[in-house]
C-alpha cells in the first residue's frame, strides 16, 4: 500500500507500507464489537509496523532524514488517518454496523468513525510513540482521546474532556486538537472506564450505540470500579 497526504501545517507526506493478502484475508474474518475493536486495534502488529514505518519516515522535500520532532510526528499520524475516506457501514459493507481491523481500514482506505479512531489508537498506542489512548463516545460518533501528560508540550493548553485526563483527536474532521463534534461525551473508556455520564446516556436513548449490548459492558465496568 502506497499512502500519500498532507498534514495540518503543509508538510507532504508518502509512505509505502506493505500488508499481506492473508493478513487481510485473516483480519476480515475476525468478529469484534466496540470494545474487543479498541483493545484488538492497540495490539495490531500491523499498527505497530506502520507506526515505527512513520517514524522512521520524512516529510517529502526534505533531503536530510533526521528525527521528526514528537508534533510532527503526531500531525503525521493524524494526517494519515484524515487523508483516508470516511464511508458509512452501509455505503461501503452494504451493513447497518461493521467494526473493521486496522488492516481492513488500511487495505480499504475507508471507514467510518470507529474504524478510523481504531487506527489512530493503534497507531498512537505503540512503543514508538507510547501515548495512553481512550475511545471516546458521543451519541452516533466516536473520536480517540489522548492522556492529557502524553501529549507534546504545544499542546499543554489544549481543553480535555470530561473528567480532566485525555483530549480529544477528531479522526474523520480537521479539527485543532482538543476541539470535537459539538455533543456531550458520554463515555471515555481507556484502561478501563475513565469517564461515563449516565445522566446523558438516558437522555441520548438509543442514538448511544446501535448495539445496546456494548454499552452495557461499559456500564457494568463502571459499576464495578471503585468510587
Amino acid at each position: 500500500m502506497t499512502y500519500e497526504w498532507t498534514d495540518r501545517s503543509g508538510r507532504e507526506w508518502r509512505l509505502e507500507f506493505p500488508i499481506e493478502r492473508s493478513a487481510y484475508r485473516e483480519a476480515a474474518d475476525e468478529t469484534h464489537g466496540y470494545l474487543s475493536g479498541f483493545e484488538a486495534a492497540k495490539a495490531s502488529a500491523h499498527a505497530e509496523r506502520l507506526t515505527e514505518t512513520l517514524v522512521n519516515a520524512s516529510a517529502m522535500g526534505e533531503s536530510v532524514r533526521r528525527s521528526l520532532p514528537e508534533s510532527v510526528l503526531l500531525d503525521g499520524a493524524i494526517g494519515l488517518v484524515h487523508s483516508l475516506e470516511y464511508a458509512t457501514d452501509a455505503e461501503s459493507m452494504g451493513a447497518p454496523d461493521y467494526i473493521r481491523t486496522v488492516e481492513e481500514t488500511l487495505v480499504d482506505g475507508c471507514g467510518d468513525c470507529e474504524d478510523l479512531t481504531y487506527l489512530l489508537v493503534g497507531m498512537l498506542s505503540q512503543p514508538a510513540i507510547g501515548y495512553r489512548t481512550a475511545m471516546v463516545i458521543l451519541p452516533g460518533h466516536m473520536l480517540v482521546g489522548v492522556h492529557r501528560d502524553d501529549l507534546p508540550a504545544v499542546y499543554a493548553d489544549a481543553p480535555t474532556l470530561p473528567g480532566e485526563t485525555y483530549v480529544g483527536i477528531e479522526c474523520t474532521t480537521s479539527r485543532p486538537i482538543g476541539e470535537f463534534k459539538d455533543e456531550p461525551v458520554l463515555a471515555v473508556y481507556g484502561d478501563g472506564v475513565e469517564y461515563i455520564d449516565q445522566s446523558a446516556i438516558t437522555d441520548t436513548g438509543e442514538e448511544f450505540l446501535r448495539d445496546p449490548t456494548q454499552f452495557q459492558t461499559i456500564a457494568d465496568a463502571s459499576a464495578k470500579r471503585p468510587h
